[in-house]
């Protein structure tokens, strides 16, 4: 850990509700500091850390960052925030997210996973792996590791954390190895193009210090890793390590697995689609990195329970399944649908929440055309995430936009009338998925209880 935390004994956090400031949260108290935070609104995370023993403070006010040494801040909170103004005028050090974790990790031998979608699945199977392998590392994710029930936690010399690239900020760390999921049209509002976002990446692949992992299936990671120390992965056949032959069962993917010329049959994995089978050639290559033996990581894959909110099986209620899953982006939605797909379910039912204006107004055209997989699709208000509106993009824009191409039944439902409606939609034999980033696992388990108390479900 760097020495210029030496000093400081209290951090407050604002916008500790976000899944990246929890995790913060939970390793920087573990790393002896005393952490305060603040956030807009209660939610799960709040709750969570209020359980924890955590000062949290809901709204936010000058008084809450009174007596902290060190201010972080997320990259959701705006500039003008009454805190982060408050830290300024008395000379408060401030930091982002990025920042202190940067500082956090330094000395250590980094694991940085990055990419547009992925990373948070690839960075907990490497975090259950190594654990097992009985590496004991320092472990950041953007979500509850299920196998571990948290978010972080210490450990000894190596560190595996996923890296946000929102904001160009991943650039802080110092990375041993990096690994790279895949580059996607994300964030152009502050990248401005998607060039400028690839430059940003192989920056990062730049700053390895011994290896880049990347998937050589995407053709932007592919020019990264040229001339570089790297190991590709991926489906095709170009790749140092491989999986051919996918198959897909209710609750797991099986592939046969190449290690250059090595072929391992029958491996397995307890996540379902070809996306999850790429996040696991990920944590193979890092093992293969390290000189670790197959037939000791190789069965470890199954054991892996995944991450809260990613395919999420949250109950089954008068025989209709219900699944929570972040998928916010199309392309993420397209691989969640897909992988979907391969069960056995009379029909598959979306409960969409866009999130974002910005991400609505950048790519409506994807959003339009990755949801033909389900039979049935509900579209609700965009979840703002602190963003103000745009004039034009709403739920209704969204809606309008995907029933042009959609072949199956669709509906606009308000947010605030999703848990009256969407239970006359269901019928015995459906599996129902709640799709966003924002706030809809939380109407989805209202949905749920409404369900509960109702006898009049279709069949």
């Amino acid at each position: 850990m760097d020495s210029r935390l030496d000093s400081i004994k209290k951090i407050h956090l604002i916008g500790i509700g976000g899944v990246g400031m929890t995790g913060l949260a939970f390793l920087l108290r573990d790393k002896g500091f005393i952490v305060s935070g603040s956030d807009i609104k209660e939610g799960y995370n709040t709750r969570l850390l209020k359980e924890n023993s955590f000062e949290v403070s809901i709204g936010h006010r000058e008084n809450n960052i009174s007596g902290a040494d060190l201010v972080c801040y997320s990259s959701a909170i705006k500039s003008d925030n009454i805190e982060l103004r408050k830290a300024k005028a008395d000379n408060v050090k401030i930091l982002k997210r990025a920042e202190l974790l940067a500082l956090l990790s330094e000395g250590a031998r980094n694991i940085v996973v990055s990419g547009s979608h992925g990373k948070t699945t690839t960075s907990a199977l490497a975090a259950f792996v190594l654990t097992e392998l009985n590496y004991n590392p320092n472990v950041f994710i953007g979500a509850l590791a299920l196998n571990f029930d948290k978010y972080s936690w210490p450990g000894k010399d190596l560190f595996v954390f996923e890296a946000d690239e929102s904001d160009g900020s991943f650039l802080y760390y110092k990375p041993w190895i990096v690994i790279i999921t895949n580059i996607d049209r994300e964030h152009l509002d502050f990248y401005g193009d998607f060039n400028n976002l690839c430059s940003s990446f192989r920056s990062l692949a730049d700053k390895a210090s011994s290896v880049t992992l990347g998937c050589g299936d995407d053709r932007s990671i592919k020019d990264i890793l040229k001339g570089k120390n790297s190991i590709s992965y991926g489906l095709n056949e170009s790749n140092y390590i491989k999986a051919h032959n996918l198959r897909f069962y209710d609750e797991y993917t099986v592939f046969d697995l190449f290690i250059g010329n090595e072929k391992f049959q029958d491996v397995k994995i307890s996540l379902l689609g070809a996306h999850n089978v790429l996040n696991a050639l990920a944590v193979v290559s890092l093992c293969v990195y390290l000189k670790e033996k197959p037939d000791k990581f190789l069965p470890l894959l199954c054991k892996f329970k995944g991450t809260r909110r990613r395919f999420q099986r949250k109950g089954k209620i008068n025989g209709i399944t219900f699944v929570d899953d972040y998928a916010h982006h199309p392309r993420e939605i397209a691989a969640t649908l897909n992988a979907a797909g391969q069960l056995s379910f009379r029909r598959m039912v979306v409960v969409f929440q866009p999130h974002r204006y910005s991400r609505v107004k950048l790519l409506y055209k994807e959003f339009a055309r990755c949801f033909n997989q389900c039979n049935s699709l509900v579209v609700t208000d965009i979840y703002p995430a602190g963003e103000v509106p745009i004039e034009g993009i709403d739920g209704n824009f969204v809606y309008r936009e995907i029933r042009n191409n959609f072949t199956g039944d669709i509906k606009y439902v308000p947010k605030e009338r999703l848990i009256y409606d969407v239970p006359d939609l269901l019928r015995e034999g459906d599996l129902v998925m709640g799709l966003g980033a924002g706030d809809i696992n939380v109407i989805m388990q209202n949905i749920m209880a409404n369900i509960k108390h109702r006898e009049d479900i279709k069949v």
